[in-house]
């Protein structure tokens, strides 16, 4: 009677090995009958090279997640300033050396750039079908996470009263007390890098002169850095009493910590809603272009969203519900833009506007802004 069974059960599973190889799940039954072909193709690849702006703990859910489904294509990531991303990939292609196999940013300036110059891999996702509009800001391009930015404060030096809820609170905090607020509050410098221009520009492109006069109120009494997450050990220790626009990935580990969660208070500002998209792309020089399409639908997927946001980066697929992908107090895309109204969310993107803006601005706000700190 087992030799009977052992037949089928064999060629059941040798047909399952032809089709869909060793080593990963099934594809979703959404995707192409011949996704197999990228599967196999990606076996005989020499592994993948990601330029990115994304730290080794945000990928570290990400890669291991991937391998668990795709254990032979090995990830190597970069951990740059955005910026960085693009320089190191135009010094590589004049230099004729290998490079980049996807590029990884928050940086829509430095996108537009890239986007003048060369083309990513024409590729549409599987998944596409299953993301918003605008998690793709251009052809070939697909954002893997959604980055808010936040008011930070010790709750226990500022009364409860005082807590805010907007940056027109904290302006008006600073009004009403400036001697007080004076070198106590953080953020990062306007032109510091593209990535903060683009914040500053998109609020002032939202707010017009009412985001000028936030500035040139919190400017003066305000230390600036590179990131505005330097000035979150300043608050935890009391010597900063607030900070803005600081990030999910900087703000999270505190309000994951029950010690520090007692001091760190924080808001998403409804007047100052600003959300980065972090995007990438596959370069059209790649070499491994399989590998390359299995890492960005695996990142792209429910899965994959799903690792992101165990990374510590906010995933912004509507159908992510593992709890531990909402590492900022549980909370979702979807659920900050019900708190604030969609109308109010200043989405940082491809805005060609961004491009001559952002030297204008800058160079206003550079007169309010004290200088930044190294």
């Amino acid at each position: 009677m087992l030799s009977k069974l052992a037949l089928p059960i064999g060629s059941a599973c040798a047909f399952f090995m032809l089709t869909f190889g060793v080593g990963h799940a099934a594809p979703p039954d959404y995707y192409p009958a011949d996704y197999n072909k990228i599967i196999e193709g990606s076996r005989s690849e020499g592994g993948l090279l990601v330029y990115s702006n994304v730290s080794a703990p945000n990928w570290e859910p990400i890669l291991k997640a991937f391998n668990e489904e795709y254990p032979w294509v090995k990830v190597d990531t970069t951990d740059m300033r955005a910026n960085e991303v693009f320089e190191r990939f135009y010094a590589d292609q004049a230099g004729g050396v290998k490079s980049a196999d996807l590029l990884l940013a928050a940086a829509p300036l430095n996108w537009l750039d890239y986007l003048s110059k060369y083309k990513p891999l024409a590729y549409e996702s599987p998944e596409k079908s299953h993301l918003p509009d605008w998690s793709m800001p251009a052809p070939n391009v697909y954002a893997i996470s959604t980055d808010p930015f936040f008011v930070a404060y010790n709750k226990l030096l500022l009364p409860e009263a005082e807590w805010p809820k907007t940056l027109q609170d904290v302006v008006n905090l600073v009004k009403a007390k400036p001697d007080e607020y004076k070198d106590r509050i953080g953020t990062q410098h306007p032109n510091t890098s593209t990535f903060s221009q683009g914040i500053y520009w998109s609020l002032v492109n939202k707010n017009a002169e009412r985001a000028y006069d936030w500035f040139k109120t919190l400017g003066p009494v305000t230390t600036t850095y590179r990131s505005a997450n330097q000035a979150l050990e300043k608050i935890a220790s009391g010597e900063y009493l607030m900070a803005y626009f600081t990030n999910m990935s900087g703000l999270t580990p505190y309000i994951n910590d029950p010690a520090a969660a007692t001091l760190m208070g924080w808001t998403f500002p409804s007047d100052a809603a600003v959300v980065y998209l972090r995007t990438f792309a596959i370069a059209e020089t790649t070499p491994s272009p399989n590998s390359a399409k299995l890492l960005l639908d695996f990142i792209l997927s429910k899965k994959g969203q799903t690792a992101v946001g165990q990374g510590g980066l906010m995933p912004y697929r509507s159908d992510v519900d593992d709890p531990t992908a909402f590492r900022l107090a549980g909370l979702s895309y979807d659920a900050l833009v019900n708190q604030v109204g969609k109308e109010n969310v200043i989405m940082i993107d491809f805005n060609p506007a961004i491009v001559p803006g952002v030297g204008e601005v800058g160079k206003l706000l550079e007169q309010s802004f004290k200088k930044l700190q190294q």
